[in-house]
Protein backbone atom coordinates (compact mmCIF):
# COMPACT_ATOMS: atom_id res chain seq x y z
CA UNK A 1 0.00 0.00 0.00
CA UNK A 2 1.39 3.36 -0.94
CA UNK A 3 1.31 6.62 0.98
CA UNK A 4 -1.85 7.86 -0.78
CA UNK A 5 -3.77 4.69 0.09
CA UNK A 6 -2.60 4.91 3.68
CA UNK A 7 -3.75 8.51 3.82
CA UNK A 8 -7.12 7.53 2.37
CA UNK A 9 -7.55 4.82 5.02
CA UNK A 10 -6.59 7.34 7.68
CA UNK A 11 -9.28 9.77 6.43
CA UNK A 12 -11.85 6.96 6.51
CA UNK A 13 -10.88 6.25 10.11
CA UNK A 14 -11.15 9.92 11.03
CA UNK A 15 -14.61 10.07 9.48
CA UNK A 16 -15.69 6.99 11.45
CA UNK A 17 -14.37 8.56 14.68
CA UNK A 18 -16.32 11.76 13.96
CA UNK A 19 -19.50 9.74 13.43
CA UNK A 20 -18.84 7.75 16.62
CA UNK A 21 -18.33 10.95 18.62
CA UNK A 22 -21.51 12.50 17.22
CA UNK A 23 -23.59 9.42 18.05
CA UNK A 24 -22.12 9.30 21.56
CA UNK A 25 -23.14 12.94 22.07
CA UNK A 26 -26.67 12.22 20.84
CA UNK A 27 -26.98 9.18 23.10
CA UNK A 28 -25.90 11.35 26.05
CA UNK A 29 -28.47 14.01 25.12
CA UNK A 30 -31.18 11.36 25.02
CA UNK A 31 -30.04 10.06 28.42
CA UNK A 32 -30.34 13.59 29.80
CA UNK A 33 -33.84 13.90 28.31
CA UNK A 34 -34.88 10.63 29.93
CA UNK A 35 -33.62 11.85 33.32
CA UNK A 36 -35.48 15.13 32.90
CA UNK A 37 -38.73 13.45 31.82
CA UNK A 38 -38.50 10.92 34.66
CA UNK A 39 -38.05 13.81 37.08
CA UNK A 40 -41.14 15.46 35.59
CA UNK A 41 -43.20 12.31 36.21
CA UNK A 42 -42.01 12.31 39.83
CA UNK A 43 -42.91 16.01 40.12
CA UNK A 44 -46.40 15.25 38.82
CA UNK A 45 -46.80 12.59 41.53
CA UNK A 46 -45.81 15.18 44.13
CA UNK A 47 -48.07 17.80 42.54
CA UNK A 48 -51.05 15.44 42.78
CA UNK A 49 -50.53 15.22 46.57
CA UNK A 50 -50.69 19.01 47.08
CA UNK A 51 -54.01 20.08 48.54
CA UNK A 52 -55.95 22.67 46.52
CA UNK A 53 -55.77 26.04 48.25
CA UNK A 54 -52.12 25.53 49.22
CA UNK A 55 -49.73 28.41 48.54
CA UNK A 56 -47.09 27.36 46.01
CA UNK A 57 -44.19 28.95 44.14
CA UNK A 58 -44.66 29.27 40.39
CA UNK A 59 -41.51 29.67 38.23
CA UNK A 60 -41.55 32.77 36.03
CA UNK A 61 -38.04 32.33 34.65
CA UNK A 62 -34.70 30.88 35.70
CA UNK A 63 -34.43 31.58 39.43
CA UNK A 64 -37.56 33.80 39.58
CA UNK A 65 -40.75 32.64 41.32
CA UNK A 66 -44.14 34.06 42.27
CA UNK A 67 -46.37 32.96 45.12
CA UNK A 68 -49.71 31.55 43.98
CA UNK A 69 -52.57 29.50 45.33
CA UNK A 70 -53.22 26.09 43.79
CA UNK A 71 -56.81 25.89 42.53
CA UNK A 72 -56.77 22.38 41.03
CA UNK A 73 -54.23 19.58 41.56
CA UNK A 74 -55.53 17.35 38.79
CA UNK A 75 -55.87 19.46 35.64
CA UNK A 76 -52.86 20.74 33.71
CA UNK A 77 -52.30 22.75 30.55
CA UNK A 78 -49.88 20.75 28.39
CA UNK A 79 -48.05 22.21 25.40
CA UNK A 80 -48.56 19.80 22.50
CA UNK A 81 -46.49 21.79 20.00
CA UNK A 82 -46.84 24.88 17.82
CA UNK A 83 -47.72 26.92 20.93
CA UNK A 84 -50.92 24.90 21.38
CA UNK A 85 -51.84 23.84 24.91
CA UNK A 86 -54.55 21.37 25.87
CA UNK A 87 -56.09 20.46 29.21
CA UNK A 88 -54.98 17.08 30.52
CA UNK A 89 -55.31 15.42 33.87
CA UNK A 90 -52.19 14.33 35.76
CA UNK A 91 -52.52 10.64 34.89
CA UNK A 92 -52.90 11.28 31.15
CA UNK A 93 -49.96 13.67 31.28
CA UNK A 94 -47.84 11.01 32.99
CA UNK A 95 -48.84 8.49 30.29
CA UNK A 96 -47.85 10.99 27.60
CA UNK A 97 -44.46 11.55 29.22
CA UNK A 98 -43.88 7.83 29.78
CA UNK A 99 -44.64 7.23 26.09
CA UNK A 100 -42.05 9.87 25.20
CA UNK A 101 -39.53 8.13 27.45
CA UNK A 102 -40.20 4.80 25.72
CA UNK A 103 -39.79 6.35 22.27
CA UNK A 104 -36.50 7.95 23.30
CA UNK A 105 -35.29 4.61 24.68
CA UNK A 106 -36.09 2.91 21.35
CA UNK A 107 -34.11 5.56 19.48
CA UNK A 108 -31.27 5.18 21.98
CA UNK A 109 -31.16 1.42 21.38
CA UNK A 110 -30.98 1.99 17.62
CA UNK A 111 -28.24 4.58 18.03
CA UNK A 112 -26.28 2.25 20.32
CA UNK A 113 -26.51 -0.42 17.64
CA UNK A 114 -25.24 2.09 15.05
CA UNK A 115 -22.41 3.02 17.40
CA UNK A 116 -21.41 -0.62 17.77
CA UNK A 117 -21.44 -1.10 13.99
CA UNK A 118 -19.22 1.94 13.45
CA UNK A 119 -16.84 0.74 16.15
CA UNK A 120 -16.66 -2.66 14.49
CA UNK A 121 -15.71 -0.92 11.24
CA UNK A 122 -13.12 1.30 12.93
CA UNK A 123 -11.20 -1.37 14.84
CA UNK A 124 -9.83 -3.33 11.86
CA UNK A 125 -9.18 -0.10 9.99
CA UNK A 126 -7.17 1.21 12.94
CA UNK A 127 -5.21 -2.03 13.07
CA UNK A 128 -4.54 -1.94 9.34
CA UNK A 129 -3.32 1.66 9.50
CA UNK A 130 -1.04 0.87 12.43
CA UNK A 131 0.47 -2.11 10.64
CA UNK A 132 0.96 -0.22 7.39
CA UNK A 133 2.46 2.85 9.01
CA UNK A 134 4.95 0.72 10.96
CA UNK A 135 6.14 -0.86 7.70
CA UNK A 136 6.93 2.50 6.11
Amino acid sequence: MNKEELQEQYFKLQYLHEQINEIEKQIQLFSNQIVELTSTVQSLDEFKRITPGTEILVPLSQGMYAKAELKDNNELLVNVGSNVSVKKNVENTKKLINNQIEEIKKIQIQMTSNLQNLTLQAVPLQKEISELSSKQ
